[in-house]
């Protein structure tokens, strides 16, 4: 091998020699382009070459081409296999990543091509591309399909995750597109609805499956209502028969689904079952008036002592008057008998005596008078007592959920049992509309609202009116849709900063031990929750407040009047 000539000693070819090198066809390429002797030491670069690496021809000229390859080329090893393919002749193309002049890294596409005379390399053709942006585009693919896979993974495992927990969930779930066909539903819907399986159930409308139930009717009304409002329905309830025969309240829900473009193109309907925690509701109802009546214990204890004490009096003096007028009786009998013996005329004229002395000692005309009465009072009292025990009972039971109530009936027995709280305080006026008659409503929480209103009315007379007695008036009335039930006082009244807060849980005007805050906020719930009704109050301050309870004569979820169900959808 020829030794290393020395930085510019390197003699030019011949002109004849340059051209016949020169007409390479590489060298005309748009490339950067270096000629090198046998040996690999550069003879000529092209201007391209100068703009690529930063190295100017005087620069380079006489230079191993192979040694002005720095950075990751050093690394990788594609040094020694392009000088391993050059000391055999051999044509070789890589790509590695190098350094400018100024140590800028840039990537290139390098093609050695070795120029042969008589079977032996002469020299060799360096033709380099840069081809950085190409590798970034390249890594910047190879980034995005890693992502696009990533992500394409994650969702899966989403969707996966997705589906898992929507077929273990309890709750019902299902969607629907625009034209209220089944998208989906997870296997909670199905069993409810005795559907085999989702393919069934997929692309059809309800119109297209077999006749539903009240479920299937209440979904179609609700549907109908979210998708002319565009609002949702949240937590409605209702009573459903599953398959095996059981009923379970549920609390259904219908929100809209929206597409790419923001717009509304279908339903996706979310049904609770909330069965046990409506009978551990209904149990702590019952808890709440059993307390309600142990408060009022001992005031129904002394509403019923009063009318045993004056019974007990009353047959005591009963049973005195009895014996005496039996003394009497029974002397009278024994005289009568001796006279009808025949005993002597003497002996019959003492027996008059002593009759008439015995008749004597019994005032006739008193007991004439007060007995009549004392058993008048005696019965009284006993129909008190059952009036209260009545009460008491009625207050007490639960109910049987939603049914329709004497609404009158059921005020005068919360009346009667808060009687205690107010017959020192005010005097109660019940004005009843005989109209009213039979409601829609849970009876016990409604019973329950209105002796809160009853005892907050009283409390607040007592505070407006120590010493004197004020007025409470409860009345109801029937209006075209709805009947209203209202509780008036004469206490203190409330301004407007309280009217605000008074339904806030926890909130209270009275001392502390004396409210917890729960009784106005636990009657909105009832009300407005439960019956669908309303609960309004006017108040002013030193005048008194009146709470007005507007309760639905149509139960919210029975279907109105004038609406034919298979007209929806």
């Amino acid at each position: 091998m020829a030794a290393k000539p020395e930085t510019g000693s390197v003699v030019a070819p011949s002109p004849a020699e340059l051209a016949r090198r020169l007409a390479h066809p590489s060298i005309r390429a748009p490339l950067a382009v270096a000629l090198t002797n046998a040996e690999g030491y550069i003879e000529w670069v092209n201007p391209a070459f100068s703009r690529q690496t930063g190295y100017a021809a005087g620069e380079v000229i006489g230079r191993d081409r192979l040694d002005l390859f720095r950075g990751a080329v050093l690394r990788t090893g594609e040094l020694d296999r392009i000088r391993q393919a050059m000391a055999s002749g051999q044509l070789i193309e890589a790509e590695f990543q190098t350094l400018t002049r100024t140590g800028q890294p840039y990537w290139v596409s390098c093609v050695v091509a070795p120029s042969e005379e008589d079977g032996e390399a002469r020299s060799f053709v360096f033709a380099e591309e840069d081809i950085t942006q190409r590798r970034r585009s390249d890594d910047a693919a190879r980034a995005a399909i890693q992502r696009a896979e990533a992500l394409a993974d994650t969702l899966s495992a989403e969707r996966e995750l997705l589906v898992s927990v929507l077929s273990t969930i309890p709750h019902v779930v299902f969607w629907k597109d625009a034209e209220n066909r089944y998208l989906g539903c997870n296997e909670a819907f199905l069993r409810l609805r005795g559907i085999a399986s989702e393919k069934a159930l997929v692309g059809h409308t309800e119109a297209e499956l077999p006749d539903g139930d009240d479920f299937v009717d209440t979904i179609r009304r609700l549907e109908k209502k979210v998708v002319s409002a565009g609002e949702p329905v949240v937590d409605h309830s209702i009573v459903v028969t599953d398959p095996d025969g059981r009923q379970r309240t549920m609390l259904l829900s219908i929100l809209p689904r929206y597409g790419q473009h923001s717009g509304m193109d279908g339903v996706i309907g979310v049904c609770a079952d909330v069965t046990q925690a409506s009978e551990l509701e209904r149990q702590l109802a019952q808890a709440t008036r059993l307390e309600a009546v142990g408060q009022l214990a001992a005031g129904l204890a002394h509403e019923i002592n009063t009318p045993v004490q004056y019974v007990s009096d009353n047959v005591l003096f009963l049973a005195d008057s009895v014996g005496d007028m039996l003394n009497l009786v029974q002397s009278v009998a024994t005289a009568v008998g001796a006279a009808d013996d025949g005993a002597a005329e003497a002996d019959y004229e003492e027996r008059c005596r002593t009759i008439r002395s015995l008749v004597g000692s019994v005032d006739l005309e008193f007991l004439k008078g007060e007995i009549p009465g004392a058993l008048e009072q005696t019965l009284e009292g006993v129909g008190r007592v059952g009036e209260i025990v009545r009460a008491m009972k009625e207050f007490s039971h639960p109910g049987q959920g939603r049914s329709d109530t004497d609404l009158n009936r059921a005020v005068e027995t919360t009346v009667q049992v808060s009687r205690n709280e107010w017959k020192y305080i005010a005097e109660l006026d019940l004005d009843l509309d005989p109209a009213v008659g039979m409601v829609p409503c849970y009876e016990g929480e409604l019973k329950q609202v209105i002796l809160n209103l009853i005892v907050n009315a009283a409390h607040a007379v007592e505070a407006a009116r120590p010493g004197e007695m004020g007025r409470i008036e409860v009345a109801t009335r029937r209006a075209e849709n709805e009947v209203l039930v209202s509780v008036g006082d004469n206490g203190t009244g409330m301004d407007e900063a309280t009217r605000a807060r008074i339904f806030d849980p926890f909130f209270t005007t009275k001392g502390v031990g004396k409210g917890t805050g729960q009784g106005l906020s636990m009657a909105h719930n009832c009300i407005v929750g439960k019956h669908g009704g309303a609960i309004e109050v006017t108040s002013e301050v030193g005048r008194g407040s009146t709470f007005t309870i507007r309760l639905p004569l149509v139960a919210p979820d029975a279907e109105p009047p004038g609406v034919d169900s298979d007209d929806i959808f």
